[in-house]
């Protein structure tokens, strides 16, 4: 990425850098939302029976930022992960 950032770009770098940021400092509250966000999601597409672009959700195009967040909260806080074990796995198969 070359310098100096278009404002998106850095707008997008600022985002990532700071969700994990929050994804760190509470990694409780970060996957309980990741999750709630899953399950609002798949309700959504379960209810409108349409079959929506899948690929062009907001959490489909975020999938690879969260799954890098998320092993990050493995490796450095893993009891904390373990607590939340089912939202986790929830997160993986939903998506």
């Amino acid at each position: 990425m070359g310098l100096p950032l278009s404002p998106a770009a850095d707008s997008a770098r600022s985002a990532r850098h700071a969700l994990s940021l929050i994804a760190t400092a509470r990694p409780p509250a970060f996957i309980t939302t990741i999750a709630k966000e899953v399950h609002r999601h798949t309700a959504l597409q379960a209810n409108t029976q349409s079959q929506q672009n899948i690929h062009t959700t907001t959490l489909a195009r975020a999938k690879g930022e969260i799954l890098r967040v998320i092993e990050i909260l493995i490796e450095k806080m893993p009891t904390d992960v373990v607590d939340l074990l089912v939202e986790v796995c929830q997160y993986f198969i939903m998506l």
